[in-house]
C-alpha cells in the first residue's frame, strides 16, 4: 500500500512539472522492433557459457518506462559515466538512484524488472548486437518471458532499455 501511495504521489509530481513522456524517436522504436525479432526465435546466450533461451512474447512500449529510460540516458550523458545506479552529476535522478526507483518514480508499478545499458554505440543494431552478445545477462534480460513492457532512452552514446511486468 505504502509503495502504491508513494508511486502515485510521485506520478502526480511529475504531472504537474507539464513534461509529458515523449514519444519514441525512430531509432528508438527500431531498436524495440529489433529486440523484439529476437524474442520471437530461440536465442543463444553466452552468460556461464553458450546455452538456449525459448522464444518469448514481445515486449510492448510503456510511457512512464520510456521517461524513466530516456531520463537515465540523459543522466549519464550529463556526468559522462555509465552506470546503472544514477551517477553524480544527473539532472533528473538523484544520485544512487538504482533502476527500481526510477522505474516506480515514473509511475510503473512492477513485480518484475530489469535493465540493460549501453555506451558507444552508435546505430540499434549495435546495441543489440552488444547486449546479445553480453556475458553479463543482457542477452538473458532481453529474453525475459515475464518482462511485458518496455521503455527505451537515448542521449548521446548513452542507451538504456528498462523492461518490466506490471502490478
Amino acid at each position: 500500500m505504502r509503495k502504491t501511495l508513494l508511486a502515485l504521489l510521485l506520478l502526480v509530481a511529475l504531472a504537474a512539472c507539464g513534461d509529458p513522456p515523449k514519444p519514441l524517436t525512430p531509432e528508438l522504436k527500431e531498436l524495440l522492433a529489433l529486440i523484439n525479432e529476437v524474442r520471437a526465435t530461440e536465442t543463444i546466450c553466452k552468460k556461464g557459457g553458450e546455452h538456449r533461451m525459448p522464444a518469448v512474447a514481445p515486449l510492448s512500449e510503456n510511457a512512464q518506462l520510456n521517461r524513466a529510460a530516456q531520463w537515465h540516458a540523459e543522466d549519464m550523458a550529463a556526468a559522462d559515466r555509465l552506470s546503472h545506479d544514477t551517477p553524480p552529476g544527473a539532472v533528473h535522478f538523484r544520485p544512487g538512484t538504482s533502476p527500481g526507483e526510477r522505474i516506480t518514480q515514473a509511475g510503473y508499478l512492477y513485480t518484475a524488472m530489469g535493465e540493460n545499458i549501453a555506451y558507444g554505440y552508435t546505430t540499434p543494431q549495435a546495441v543489440l548486437q552488444a547486449w546479445l552478445d553480453s556475458t553479463e545477462g543482457h542477452c538473458e534480460g532481453l529474453m525475459d518471458g515475464r518482462f511485458v513492457h518496455a521503455g527505451l532512452g537515448r542521449s548521446g552514446d548513452y542507451w538504456v532499455l528498462d523492461m518490466a511486468a506490471p502490478q
